[in-house]
């Protein structure tokens, strides 16, 4: 579905989808899984480097595991390549490159995750953050969470600070 209305006709030749799932751990580290893949939807003929992909065969799988505590220190990362264009490109896995496009949507998944704390059944969304008496972690870590804002200023006030004044 285009974004907007178009009279164009256009034709799919390429899907890029990420999706990311959050976990709490038994042993209280926060988790994130993210997944990056291409797919085409048409067959791509075999070459010297990898045999025939069939529509919706992924051209990239790769994944990004990290855990993280509390204070948001990542004690664990990992990287998964399921499936690449070209045998050298697990050459890469352990340094992580080619998974900067998932850092992002992995860590935005963890600040998801942990928002509703460890017990959500039944609570609100910001119920134990309020109740904690310690600045959430979320405080500054977007547009609307900005600390001289005004949900910040009506949700916690004791860590809400003012709007810079305008010249």
């Amino acid at each position: 579905m285009p974004l907007e209305n178009s009279n164009n006709s256009r034709r799919l030749m390429h899907t890029r989808s990420i999706e990311c799932e959050g976990f709490l751990r038994d042993d209280g580290l926060w988790e994130v899984e993210a997944w990056l893949r291409d797919t085409k939807p048409f067959t791509q003929r075999a070459d010297r480097f990898r045999d025939e992909l069939k529509p919706g065969d992924p051209v990239h799988d790769i994944g990004l595991r990290l855990a993280i505590d509390e204070g948001m220190t990542i004690r664990e990362a990992e990287a998964m390549m399921r499936a690449t264009p070209y045998p050298t490109c697990i050459d890469v896995e352990p340094i992580l490159t080619h998974l900067m496009e998932l850092l992002g949507p992995a860590v935005t998944t963890l600040y998801q995750t942990m928002s509703h704390g460890r017990n959500p059944e039944g609570r609100g969304t910001l119920e134990n953050q309020q109740n904690s008496g310690e600045r959430p972690f979320f405080i500054g870590g977007c547009h609307s969470w900005c600390t001289d804002g005004p949900v910040v200023a009506a949700m916690f006030p004791q860590f809400a600070t003012k709007p810079a004044a305008k010249d």
